[in-house]
């Protein structure tokens, strides 16, 4: 049985169309609205129904995609032999879990009795939070999403993410790896991949808890500077680089340009690890056209990204709505690989080396699912059941996304696409495939 949406619609495709062309929709319908009915007969009758027209538009499309996927998810089920008339949800089940602590979690999620369509859970958090940050992402969203997303408290994410406090995806690449060596080899995968020399000025946007920062500096001998948005952040790695020369700032990455204290020939690296995600799909271009601004000529950026794989399954759209209401409200620019290299090239960037590597999430997803168990009691006693529970789901059905491709890793090595000839050449020289038995 094909499952296919009732209108054939690329879902992916006419979702970023609209969510990046929101100011120039609403200009058309503006101008569609208000342009006069020269040829009409009666011009005032014209104006209601086009006013009509237009005011039900996009609420009608976005209904109509909504119905879409709602329908075609259980359609779905039914053809893939869920008995969706008898059992649950998938996300009921694991909100019951949250609720009660009844049932077994990796049951749950690994058994394929529970079938991944949409209900109640995702059209509330369609109507309720995702269209309004999505379609109108401001600086402001940002800073409300913050405290949610990073702020719950540093014990909190201490014992998520153990010592190295890194909230991104390690790297194993023997899989005999501690989470901590994972988190130690992907700093120095970055270091090597932008060519890092001692005295380098190096801008890191969402720097976290700050490790890649200290290691750059400690390891490396760069000269870091880096911003976040988070106040918890900013205390926890102020007291951690206390004895080296990072500096860091609360900082939203949108307005940095403001600062009058930037090197004013601008960084010779810039690295950002899984934080675009927030800056929101409408607002990329944006974030990356800063970015460039920032970057010297000769400059290598390395970008970081979680993504989603444009061949879609319906678990793939639940779980990500789940994430984006109980774990990164805002984080919708988490895409596709093409989106996310067509937006670097049309930023006036070349890519010069990418990597998907979500097998690496995944295990790095294990490892802090592993550290949260281990503090369950400690979690409890401070946060609640429920709160210890829900992350527990983040963590476990994360594991299984990003296993089975549902979200993934991008790892992008760029460089300026229309200056330096040299630095071009430079990296494609450093960047080779070594070690090859021939």
């Amino acid at each position: 049985m094909k499952i296919s949406n009732p209108l054939g619609l690329d879902l992916f495709g006419v979702i970023l169309f609209l969510v990046e062309n929101v100011p120039y929709l609403v200009a058309g319908l503006v101008v569609l609205l208000i342009f006069p009915s020269f040829a009409s007969k009666d011009p005032k009758r014209s104006l209601a129904v086009r006013r009509t027209l237009v005011i039900a538009f996009i609420p009608a499309l976005i209904a109509i995609i909504s119905f879409s996927v709602f329908a075609c998810s259980w359609e779905d089920a039914y053809a893939r032999g869920y008995q969706i008339f008898s059992q649950p949800s998938l996300r009921s089940m694991l909100e019951s879990y949250i609720e009660t602590g009844d049932g077994d979690l990796n049951d749950i999620l690994e058994s394929g009795k529970y079938a991944p369509t949409f209900g109640y859970y995702e059209l509330r958090y369609l109507a309720k939070d995702l269209l309004r940050h999505t379609l109108f992402h401001t600086n402001d969203h940002n800073e409300e999403n913050i405290d949610e997303g990073y702020n719950k408290g540093n014990d909190w994410f201490n014992s998520m993410l153990g010592e190295t406090m890194m909230y991104t995806s390690g790297l194993y690449p023997t899989g005999s790896e501690t989470l901590e060596e994972a988190q130690n080899y992907k700093i120095d995968y970055v270091a090597d991949a932008l060519q890092l020399k001692p005295g380098h000025n190096v801008l890191d946007i969402g720097c976290g808890w700050t490790y890649v920062a200290k290691r750059l500096t400690e390891k490396y001998g760069a000269k870091v500077t880096g911003i976040t948005l988070s106040k918890e952040q900013l205390k926890w790695g102020t007291k951690w680089n206390a004895n080296n020369d990072a500096k860091f700032f609360l900082q939203d990455a949108m307005k940095i340009k403001e600062r009058d204290d930037l090197p004013e020939e601008g960084f010779d690296r810039i690295t950002s690890l899984e934080m675009a995600e927030h800056v929101g799909i409408r607002r990329y271009q944006e974030f990356l056209g800063i970015v460039k601004s920032l970057l010297k000529d000769d400059g290598v950026f390395y970008f970081q990204v979680a993504g989603l794989r444009r061949h879609w399954r319906f678990e793939d759209l639940a779980w990500g709505l789940f994430m984006g209401e109980h774990v990164f409200p805002g984080a919708d620019a988490s895409c596709p690989l093409g989106w996310v290299s067509d937006q670097l090239e049309r930023a006036g960037f070349e890519i010069q080396r990418v990597h998907n590597m979500g097998s690496h999430y995944s295990r790095t997803l294990a490892d802090w699912l592993v550290n949260w168990r281990s503090k369950e009691a400690d979690i409890v006693a401070k946060y609640g059941a429920g709160a210890y529970r829900r992350w527990e789901v983040f963590l476990a059905w994360s594991v299984r996304a990003a296993r089975q491709g549902s979200s993934t890793l991008f790892m992008f090595t760029l460089t300026k696409a229309d200056v330096m000839d040299k630095r071009r050449i430079s990296s494609q020289a450093h960047l080779v495939p070594k070690d090859i038995s021939v």
